[in-house]
């Protein structure tokens, strides 16, 4: 009996030593998320003033996907898409509603609950899914607010300096200015005016302290590189073995892009160059009306931008220093985390992803904003530097990949086991890991599709197939509008996607391939459970039933301001919200 004990002991010890020993092997993982990041890098080429040093430093280090692509182009779609694995249109999720309340979505493991249940500590700061689900991390740092933002004693409204055509647009997305630009929002016969900046925090708006660059506040992205430098000296002084996995979230360049003024000073106006541009290029293109039923909000943005100021150069100009200098903001922010892990122990234990959600228009077809089909918005700055594929540093991958196959590649780097579903209601990961890229980054056998996938909503029905539908293969990228709508662009001749040649009888053959592998390729895809469909029921109670986000904030405004209530029911419609905000 007495040998037996000690054989079981023995073993038991032998399991935990391996167990350990596995544990160390596990690599660290590091996600850097941008927001709103185009080809404005220096290393990708989309703007020739474009100042990245750091972003193209570790493109140095590791390797370059030129041809990756957001799944759904604007925040809170994509986020919960490459954070569960999830594609859009397996989810029905590609719109503005809050992923929190898609059944698919909550019942499938978000990469830190998926990270955890593999031995992983997971730790995030600033914005890395839109809304965060509670519970999912072990440890949250910094909030991600926006701003700071003009304020007119009662609410945040649009910068002073900036045009009044935009001011429809809202408080961010009319908002470019440096941080020296202090806004002073005079008294109206509904607010009492404010001087100072203010802090955008929904619900709980404070204010944000500037009397010179060196006495102010910090700003979100700047206090989450701190947040980043004292998690690594804390995990650094720590004795456990466990791996982590830190996800930290850039805001900028998304707006207002406003940042320190010596960033604006790294791009003299006057010096500024003005992407090329096609004249009337928008003509050929079907993103209009006719499908949204209303004028698309980024041609709305760019004709508020271009009438408010004496010439559209002047205009663009303006907005592209902002936006540069906003990406040189960010840029400085990956340097201070960059530096973080490449003085520490970790170093060589540490794989490093960095992406942005989605791209940006900057007034390319007449359009300033994201949520299109474009190359400017659907196409991200992508890179992976690991340790153990360094013989490959400086390697570009030109392949079409995707946002959603990033974590199947974590899953596949890290070797994590077990589902990935919490329930049946959720999902299977729809992406395909890009380690073989890494590997070798010409490898023909890669065993995701020949094609990224973007999609948009129609506006129209819950179907995929009936959605704004893009794909983006190595040579071509083909749109199909809901309304049946086509555009096709030869990016081996026209890399800005000036004519559409989806009409030309020479292309015809073309376009019906990528027709079909496009909507062979929505076929493919996970489907949601049958619990999931045109008239499904309430999500799941024991999640769904808690207000989060914008329906927080929401009731907040409503309380301070219930005169916004005008059909008196005792509750604030979005309708009203925005009728008020306007006032």
């Amino acid at each position: 009996m007495k040998s037996l004990i000690k054989i079981i002991a023995v073993a038991v010890l032998a399991f935990s030593i391996v167990t350990q020993l596995k544990a160390k092997e596990k690599p660290n993982v590091i996600m850097i998320v941008l927001d709103d990041l185009n080809d404005y890098v220096g290393v990708m080429g989309g703007h020739p003033q474009a100042q990245t040093p750091n972003i193209d430093k570790l493109a140095k280090e590791g390797v370059l996907f030129t041809n990756a692509h957001s799944n759904c182009p604007v925040c809170m779609p994509s986020r919960a898409s490459f954070m569960t694995g999830v594609a859009p249109q397996t989810s029905l999720n590609w719109g503005f509603n809050n992923w929190l309340k898609n059944e698919v979505l909550i019942n499938s493991k978000t990469l830190p609950e998926y990270l955890n249940e593999n031995g992983y500590n997971t730790y995030q700061s600033g914005k890395v899914l839109h809304n965060t689900k509670p519970g999912a991390w072990d440890e949250m740092g910094v909030y991600a607010d926006y701003g700071p933002l003009a304020y007119n004693g009662k609410k945040t409204v649009a910068h002073p300096s900036n045009p009044k055509q935009m001011a429809e647009l809202g408080a961010l997305d009319a908002t470019f200015a440096p941080l020296s630009d202090v806004p002073s929002v005079p008294a109206t016969a509904n607010a009492p005016g404010y001087t100072g900046w203010y802090n955008s925090k929904w619900g709980n708006q404070t204010p944000f302290h500037y009397a010179s660059s060196t006495d102010r506040d910090k700003m979100t992205d700047e206090k989450s590189v701190d947040w980043f430098k004292n998690k690594m000296t804390q995990l650094e002084r720590s004795d456990s073995d466990e791996p982590f996995f830190i996800g930290v979230g850039f805001i900028r360049p998304h707006t207002p892009l406003v940042v320190p003024q010596k960033y604006f000073d790294m791009f003299p106006l006057d010096e500024v160059k003005i992407p090329v541009y096609k004249e009337n290029d928008k003509d050929d293109c079907k993103l209009s009306a006719n499908t949204l039923n209303k004028d698309p909000r980024g041609r709305t943005a760019f004709k508020g931008l271009i009438q408010g100021y004496s010439t559209p150069e002047e205009g663009l100009r303006r907005y592209i220093q902002a936006y540069l200098a906003s990406v040189a903001f960010a840029d400085d922010m990956v340097g201070g985390v960059m530096n973080s892990i490449n003085n520490s122990k970790f170093k060589d234990n540490t794989i490093v992803i960095l992406f942005s959600d989605h791209g940006y228009n900057m007034g390319e077809k007449d359009y300033l904003f994201k949520y299109c089909l474009w190359e400017e918005t659907t196409r991200v700055p992508l890179l992976i530097r690991h340790p153990e594929y360094a013989k490959h540093a400086g390697s570009k991958v030109d392949h079409p990949v995707s946002l959603i196959d990033i974590y199947p590649t974590i899953k596949d780097f890290c070797e994590l086991e077990g589902s990935t579903l919490i329930n049946d209601k959720g999902a299977e990961l729809d992406g395909h890991s890009l380690k073989p890229f890494m590997v070798n980054p010409q490898t023909k056998a890669w065993e995701g599709p020949e094609l990224a996938l973007t999609i948009i909503s129609s506006w129209k029905s819950k179907n995929p197939a009936e959605q704004h539908l893009s794909v983006r293969s190595k040579d071509f990228r083909y749109i199909h509008y809901g309304n049946g709508a086509e555009e096709l662009y030869d990016h081996r001749v026209d890399e800005y996607e000036w004519d559409n040649l989806a009409d030309l009888p020479e292309y015809a053959t073309i376009k019906k391939q990528l027709k079909e592998q496009m909507f062979n390729l929505l076929k493919k895809e996970n489907k949601p459970s049958q619990s999931v469909n045109e008239d499904r029921k309430k999500p799941t109670p024991s999640f769904n039933d808690k207000k989060t986000g914008g329906e927080i904030w929401k009731d907040k405004y409503f309380k301070m301001n219930p005169e916004a209530d005008t059909d008196k029911d005792g509750k604030l419609s979005w309708s009203e919200y925005k009728a008020h905000k306007e006032e």
